[in-house]
Order: C-alpha cells, then structure tokens, then sequence
C-alpha cells in the first residue's frame, strides 16, 4: 500500500513540475516552472522569479495548465481585441467588447481589472455617458492606490480631469448608484482613495437625482479626495457649511492650478450658489458657471454643456426666458451631443430658440 502511494506521490510531483508554456500576444513565448492563474492575472514563476501579467496579454498556454486555462481564454481574447480596437481609435467597437469583461472584474485589482477599466473609462467619458463611467474610474483608482501609474489620472490626485461629481441629466444615475453602493460599498476598500470617492461620486449622484443626499461622514486621505469632498460640502452641506466650502474653493483659484481644476471649481462654487434659492447669489453662481464655458469649452466640454443648462434652466426660473432661451440655444448649437439636452425644460428652451430662429412663411399679402 505503501508502494502505491509513493509511486503516486512521484507521479504527481512529476506531472506539477512540467513546465508551463505560455505564448503572449506580441509573440513571445515564456517558459514558467508554476503558473497561478485568476481572473484578474496570470502569474508566473520562472527563473527570475514572479511575474504578473494581464489576460489581454495572453494568447495561450501550453502544458499542465491548459485545461485549466480554457475558463479564462475567451474574455482573455475578448479584452485583447478591445484594447487593440480602442489603440486604433474605434471605440465604437472596443467599448461593447471592454463591458462584457469589466461585468467581472468591476472593484477587481491587477493587471486585467487595471487595464480594462482605463480602456472602458476612456470609451464611455467619449461619448459623453458620465454615469456609466464612474465604476471603471473607481476600479482604475483602486489599481493606483498610492501612486499614479495610469496615464488618464491626474498624477498628483488620482482625479480623472474628464470626470468631475457634477451631471446633465439623471440618465444612467440610479443604476450606476447601485452598482457602485451595492452591499454598502463592500467591491471598494475599506479605507483608502477609493472607498472615499466611491462614497462622495455616489452622494453627488444621489442628489443629482433626487436633490438631496446625506453627506458622507469621511476625513479626506489625500489632496484629490479633499478637493472632491468641498465640491460635495458646497452643495449637499448645511448653510454655514456651503459657505465655508465656497470660501475653500475659492481660495484654491489663487493658486497655480490646471485647467480642468479650475473649472471644476468654478462649476461647483456656481451650482452651490444656485442651492442657496436667493436671486443675488443665483446671479453671481450664473456668472461663475457661463465662465466654464466662456474659458474652458475645449479642455471641459462635458462641463461646459452642464454649465450651459443649469444657468438656462435657473434663468428660466427667475422668469428671464429671454436669456434662457439664448443660452439653451447656444447649448444646442454647439454641444448637439451633450446629455444635458435631454433635460425637460432644456428641451423647451431650445424649442423656443429654433421657433423664433425659424423664418415666418411669407403671407399672402406679401406674395
């Protein structure tokens, strides 16, 4: 019984030992004495030691391993062919290709998770669906806990530039609310970047949906989180609260800031001055939120066109339709895309704009 044991001890010891081949995508073939294989990674372990490599990177693998394998290799080709289809520029076609893979790997770190929800992030926030770009952005965060190795992160704040907390429309909201809070943030980190902006983009949302949120309860861990959370305070605070927020970040234009940050400021000071329902501080977070698009319509034109309708749409409420309608009609005009047109009373702006744009038929007394 003894003898039988050993000889199959020996033989699988035998069978663990052979070699693993795995064959990348560049062409290049490696040799690992032991793979380990999961869905966010294959790691190998070869003579110089431990190697982790995305799925995108993988075009098979040989030996022992194969069976084993086979589970991983179609969405290991799917998110290969994504990321080839976005480097050429078609985002059209890599994006549904991206989505399928993320749906397992959202809240997910590695190589896979990290490369799949930059490639997503950068096809969804293109098209202009903000909502549905927050959990890919959040998963590209919690691969960049400390330092910033993504080249779509701002370096120093871990912030997407085209991504701010601020939205046209409810479109996609609620699901992606859902998605990102499910079992009170349990896919996100306990502590860290990650789990604090997962909890302030959802509170933003929560309130752009039904306008009013329960402010979270964070102290922030780094500068990015902290600039996040005053642009949260300035709208979801009590009074003393959004004031001293404002007065934040303010202060922070007198500073040497890139492009993105100030707008970013600029478009929250106004929103939160649009929150107080007094009529003075509407006009002066009027003027703070057309100089978004007054200064930074190239480098923010997601902004920009959610800066052009909440000032229309706050416009018509004081009853100055006049002005309303023009800037609902420049909205139109020149962001015919944007997710803010779908907004009810955007939509009767610029139905007002094209009425009085449009020549009246000649009568018959003028034929």
């Amino acid at each position: 019984m003894r003898l039988v044991l050993s000889i199959l001890m020996l033989a699988s010891a035998s069978a663990s030992a052979e070699p693993v081949t795995v064959t990348l995508r560049t062409g290049q073939v490696v040799q690992a004495s032991d793979i380990t294989m999961s869905p966010e990674a294959v790691v190998l372990k070869t003579s110089s030691g431990e190697t982790a490599i995305g799925w995108h990177e993988v075009r098979s693998i040989g030996g022992q391993a194969s069976p084993a394998a086979a589970e991983y290799l179609a969405d290991a080709d799917k998110a290969w062919r994504g990321l080839s289809r976005l480097a050429r520029g078609d985002r059209v076609a890599a994006e549904p290709l991206l989505e399928s893979v993320f749906a397992k790997l959202a809240g997910h770190t590695g190589p896979t998770a990290a490369a799949v929800s930059e490639g997503l992030l950068s096809c969804r926030v293109a098209r202009g669906a903000q909502a549905l770009a927050i959990e890919p952005y959040l998963t590209l965060v919690l691969n960049n806990p400390v330092l910033v190795s993504s080249d779509l992160l701002d370096e120093q704040t871990a912030l997407f530039p085209s991504l701010p907390p601020i939205w046209g429309n409810e479109a996609g909201l609620a699901s992606a609310v859902t998605s990102v809070a499910w079992d009170d943030f349990a896919k996100w980190e306990t502590r860290g970047r990650a789990r604090q902006l997962a909890e302030l983009y959802t509170a933003a949302a929560l309130y752009e949906i039904s306008g009013q949120s329960a402010l979270p309860a964070i102290t922030p861990v780094d500068e990015g989180v902290k600039l996040v959370h005053e642009m949260i305070v300035a709208r979801l605070g009590n009074e003393r609260e959004r004031a001293e927020s404002r007065r934040l970040l303010a202060a922070r234009l007198d500073g040497d800031l890139p492009d993105w940050q100030s707008a970013w400021i600029h478009a929250s000071v106004g929103l939160s001055l649009l929150a107080e329902g007094d009529d003075h501080e509407s006009r002066l977070g009027i003027v703070q939120l057309l100089y978004v698009p007054a200064q930074y319509a190239q480098s923010q034109p997601y902004l920009a066109g959610v800066c052009l309708a909440k000032a229309s749409v706050r416009l018509a409420e004081m009853g100055r339709s006049d002005a309303a309608v023009l800037l609902a009609g420049e909205l139109a005009r020149d962001y015919s895309r944007h997710a803010s047109l779908e907004h009810p009373i955007v939509r009767e702006l610029i139905k007002q704009y094209q009425d009085q744009s449009t020549p009246a038929a000649p009568s018959e007394e003028d034929a």
